[in-house]
């Protein structure tokens, strides 16, 4: 029988069920070590999705190496994941309380799941609806550099088992297929090969001075020392800039030229944009903006006007900027004053997770707002951005 659209009918007691080989045609892309099994249940009671290297049943209390999503676990208030049948010293690796990963409480209304894991990238995942995707990630958990975790005892997952809990279940199998993609900038960022892809762009920026650059680097290390790191992408320390003003993306390149679409060369609109641009860039060097601390989180710091002065200057500066260049502005008054240091590439989703990056925010906070003081932000520049996190300065018609 298909894995796919196909009902599962489980008695109580942990009875488990093969239902799909990642291997097989019926798989839709899946393959060893990577794969995807969508469930729709109106199911009351807790049950379990099994990754296993072995066709073998049951796995329960033996030493078959598993991957374990159990959904309404302790009387529907986690759902979890983590390795063995049961789970080693009986605890999951990652859990979430979120309601809609829980199970349904009306059994009029049925829910969907999907759970994946993907050996490329180290990630095991569950989610919500049909449709796997970041943002509908609702647990997480990424294996690469984790201590304590071994990520080659699931490198070998082949197989999907479905179980109950104590008590019967009926779940129907939705789709079983190959480990989609859920990292969040994927189109700016791959995360198989761990490394930012082409991007273009251009937009105003001021550099940082030394001191305040190393107050920023050692909120990037306190990240990147941290449990989570490895759910994150960081910024260059030689590309640390407040992004001021953004210009030009992508999605917008035919706005300066209407009617011709995307056919112009980024060249041609870097130029247009810096001829626009030029009364800006000429009073640059007399621009000034005296800047506080304002916040802080785990890839970012806020900053803000040190007075009204400033903050009127700041205003106005981003309103004649806009006039010159005729284009429309997608970044907030926080975009403008933000200092990005790092980006999510794996969604941050489970009650561990979620709590180191809680403790991680007050840590650079209280770091950044003893050391920071007041930065003096001169001579902004326009320039021309290759991926989305490094930029060339625009000198006379080129990137340098």
């Amino acid at each position: 029988m298909s894995a796919e659209q196909r009902w599962v009918h489980l008695t109580g007691g942990n009875k488990e069920e093969l239902v799909a080989d990642l291997c097989s045609a019926d798989a839709d892309g899946g393959e060893t070590g990577r794969g995807c099994i969508v469930i729709q249940t109106n199911a009351t009671s807790s049950f379990h999705v099994i990754f296993s290297h072995s066709a073998e049943l049951p796995c329960r209390g033996t030493d078959n190496p598993v991957l374990r999503f159990v959904v309404g676990k302790r009387k529907n208030s986690m759902t979890a994941v983590g390795l063995g049948n049961p789970y080693i010293k009986k605890e999951p690796i990652e859990f979430t309380r979120s309601s809609d990963a829980l199970l349904t409480t009306d059994s009029e209304k049925s829910r969907t799941f999907w759970f994946l894991y993907d050996k490329n990238v180290e990630v095991a995942a569950m989610g919500v609806q049909a449709a796997p995707q970041a943002d509908l990630c609702r647990l997480v958990y990424r294996f690469r550099d984790t201590v304590g975790f071994r990520a080659e005892a699931c490198a070998g997952l082949r197989y999907i088992a479905l179980s109950s809990g104590k008590q019967p279940v009926s779940l129907r199998v939705v789709q079983v297929c190959g480990a989609p993609d859920v990292s969040i900038p994927r189109y700016r960022f791959d995360a198989l090969s761990w490394s930012d892809l082409p991007w273009n762009g251009s937009s105003c920026i001021f550099e940082l001075d030394d001191a305040h650059k190393k107050i920023i680097e050692r909120a990037q290390k306190v990240l990147a020392d941290s449990p989570i790191a490895s759910y994150y992408g960081f910024v260059p320390p030689q590309y640390l800039c407040l992004n001021v003003f953004r210009l030009l993306d992508p999605l917008r390149r035919s706005e300066l030229y209407p009617g011709e679409g995307d056919d112009v060369e980024w060249s041609t609109c870097h130029a247009e944009v810096h001829r626009r641009l030029s009364p800006m860039l000429q009073s640059a060097p007399w621009t000034f903006w005296p800047l506080r601390f304002d916040r802080a989180d785990c890839t970012s710091v806020t900053l803000a006007p040190t007075g009204p002065g400033c903050s009127k200057t700041v205003a106005e500066w981003a309103k004649a900027v806009h006039a010159a260049v005729g284009l429309r502005n997608g970044a907030t008054g926080r975009e403008m004053l933000s200092l990005t240091f790092a980006f999510e590439v794996f969604p941050v989703e489970g009650e561990h997770a979620t709590q180191v990056r809680r403790d991680l925010v007050k840590e650079i906070t209280s770091l950044v707002e003893k050391e920071w003081g007041v930065m003096e932000f001169r001579s902004p520049k326009f320039v021309c951005w290759r991926t989305h996190t490094e930029y060339e300065p625009y000198v006379d018609g080129s990137t340098a």
